[in-house]
């Protein structure tokens, strides 16, 4: 036995071993192999190696000291716990011998996890399954989980949607409590629309594709003197529903109505969504009425609000109205044909106004996706937008930029900001513009003015170099994000923007309309503070994230029997390793590897993302030729091969030339 100078001697020497340690605190990332990374507070990225990344989940905020490996670069090994959220795993069942374990699917985490015989339920190996961590393994030792729920089988139809549901906790049900509530709103619904004015004489109709049914704005256009008036009827379940109730709750905790393929997750019952609230031509509904003005250039004059009733006249399709404003007259009812006209022309100068003074979307097709009894793609349908499409789309734009200046001005709602490019690439925003465009490199590109000048210009000059510029400089922006203050969305152009037209779609919408009412009334409404704005934002991401998962996993069963087939398609991603393309027929993703052959390896220039191999070089945006070369549907991979489209070095280096 150690004596008690000893003891104090060896505690003494851990006290100053440690003592001459760096701990840092961070936050754990996976990798696709057992290793992980420590991201530090201070923006430094530390190495973890297998045996400590066995000891943590990702996503763990962690304590840990930190060694300095070969080139500067850090190595990590965990001091302390500081806290993990990871309690949902959702995956496969498998059993090695007598080890039975859940096979996660969260990214990062390459490991099993033990389930013990008392916590395996009915669960049976191969199944998909929803687990619960019942144990740590910084904690105790090894991790452990729980079977909460049976997904289903590998070959149970619609599988793919029940999993990721799962994985991503989408609410399906709605609560018993909610539910009670929905259906006595149903019953009050009638008497509501009854005791308000009824603007039905201003002509609404509903343009929606043929298969929406949650309709929850219809539309009227009259012509006055210097332009038009634009009339919009809003579904109103702000005054049936009020905060803090059940339903109020479910629906903030869906944050909108998720749709994905083949199936809808909505965030009221259906029963509301689609039947009471739902604008069905015929019948009285409650609605915010909106009616803007405007003028014959284009420019956005006054507006006015009120809360009253109206009976959609019909429900016309995006292809009818098309058709109409080429020329079919009998596609539309008469009683339409004037009010269409009005909006063609309206949505026409909103669109040449926006050019100039905003920024205009870029127009991109859509993909139907069409299942098959088994939930499989059967087919996937491209379509480019038609002229209904867009006249609709200016209207809405229109309606939620004049009540995102009323929302402003009472400084309250739910607003959408986009704040242009990420600070973190700001120096490398700065370093591009110095080299290409020195005018715009001082420039406060945060400000609204300033960024709008950037972009008109670049959109107004089509050189390779200006438009890979563009490119390059859309990948550096911020996502677009809700906020409870009014803020610019540079994305639009716009000083502020705040939607409102979709209130049985979106909480957002919803909360707005409130806003709109007490205003309305004289009063105010309790706003939505950081933390909720914080937890609709999360469950908008979550929702995205769940879609792309889904729509891979779908994809990659789809491309199956594709394998040595060629497709057209456009660069979207450029990086050391290859070239992400997107098909044009379907619109789905896949990676061109280039990095495969050591003695052969591409030349990336990061800074303009650009990638030159075999005397080709390739860019953001590029029209290429690519051969399917596999797919692996468990990975949710699909690879493909360039076999056209490169633009030969030496002729990419004479136009750079030219254009100096």
């Amino acid at each position: 036995m150690l004596n008690p100078d000893a003891l104090k001697q060896l505690n003494q020497l851990k006290t100053d071993i440690r003592s001459t340690k760096e701990f840092a605190e961070g936050r754990v990332r996976g990798s696709n192999g057992k290793f992980g990374f420590v991201m530090l507070d201070d923006g430094r990225e530390a190495f973890l190696p297998p045996p400590e990344m066995e000891r943590v989940f990702p996503g763990d905020r962690v304590r840990v000291s930190l060694t300095e490996e070969n080139k500067g670069k850090l190595s990590a090994e965990l001091d302390a716990l500081l806290e993990s959220d990871l309690n949902h795993l959702v995956g496969q069942y498998v059993q090695r011998g007598q080890g039975h374990f859940i096979q996660p699917s969260q990214n990062g985490l390459n490991r099993w996890i033990f389930l013990p015989p008392k916590a395996r339920g009915k669960a049976q190996p191969g199944e998909f399954i929803a687990c619960k961590v019942i144990r740590h393994p910084f904690k105790d030792g090894k991790a452990q989980a729980k079977v909460l729920e049976v997904i289903g089988a590998p070959e149970m139809p619609g599988i793919e949607h029940a999993f990721v549901v799962a994985q991503h906790q989408l609410p399906e049900k709605f609560s018993d409590a909610a539910l009670k509530q929905a259906a006595d709103i149903k019953q009050k619904i009638a008497e509501v629309a009854a005791g308000r004015e009824d603007l039905t004489d201003t002509g609404f109709a509903t343009i929606d594709a043929e298969s929406t049914r949650d309709m929850d704005d219809a539309i009227a256009v009259t012509a006055r003197d210097g332009g038009w008036t634009l009339h919009i009827a809003v579904a109103d379940p702000s005054s049936l529903i009020e905060p803090g109730t059940p339903l109020d709750r479910e629906a903030f905790e869906r944050a909108h109505s998720q749709y994905l393929p083949g199936e809808t997750l909505p965030m009221l019952p259906r029963e509301l969504c689609e039947e009471a609230f739902s604008l069905l031509p015929g019948e009285l509904r409650p609605a915010l009425v909106l009616h803007i003005d405007i003028d014959s250039d284009g420019r956005i004059g006054g507006s006015r609000y009120e809360f009253a009733a109206i009976r959609s006249r019909h429900k016309l399709s995006y292809d009818n109205v098309s058709g109409f404003i080429d020329g079919d007259l009998s596609a539309v009812p008469e009683d339409q044909q004037e009010s269409l006209r009005n909006l063609e022309a309206l949505s026409k100068t909103r669109a040449t106004y926006r050019a100039s003074h905003s920024l205009i979307m870029e127009d991109r097709p859509d993909y139907d996706i069409l299942l098959d009894e088994k939930r499989k793609i059967a087919r996937i349908e491209k379509r480019e937008r038609n002229v209904a499409q867009r006249m609709v789309e200016e209207a809405m734009l229109a309606t939620n930029i004049a009540m995102g200046a009323k929302l402003a001005s009472l400084q309250q709602g739910c607003f959408s900001v986009h704040l242009g490019f990420r600070d973190e690439r700001m120096g490398e925003v700065k370093s591009l513009l110095k080299e290409l465009l020195p005018e715009h490199a001082e420039k406060d590109l945060h400000q609204l003015d300033n960024y709008l000048a950037l972009v008109k210009y670049l959109e107004t000059h089509d050189e390779p170099r200006m438009q890979n510029l563009l490119a390059v400089l859309k990948r550096m922006l911020r996502p677009g994000q809700l906020a409870n203050k009014p803020g610019a969305h540079l994305g639009l152009g716009l000083e502020a923007y705040a939607t409102v037209t979709s209130p049985i779609r979106k909480y957002n919408d919803l909360h707005n309309h409130r806003v709109l009412q007490a205003a309305a009334a004289g009063q105010q409404t309790v706003d939505l503070d950081d933390g909720k704005i914080e937890g609709l934002q999360d469950s908008l991401l979550r929702g995205r994230q769940a879609n792309r998962a889904l729509e891979q996993w779908l994809y990659c069963q789809f491309m199956q029997d594709k394998v040595g087939q060629e497709f057209t398609g456009r660069v979207t991603l450029v990086n050391g390793a290859g070239l992400g393309v997107r098909l044009d027929d379907f619109g789905i993703d896949g990676f061109v590897r280039l990095n495969s052959d050591k003695k052969n390896l591409p030349d990336f220039d990061g800074k303009h993302l650009t990638l030159a191999h075999d005397d080709l070089s390739y860019q953001l945006e590029q029209p290429v030729t690519v051969k399917v070369g596999s797919v692996d549907v468990d990975k949710r991979r699909i690879a493909f091969e360039v076999v056209g489209g490169g633009i030969p070095v030496a002729t990419e280096a004479a136009t750079s030339a030219a254009d100096e």
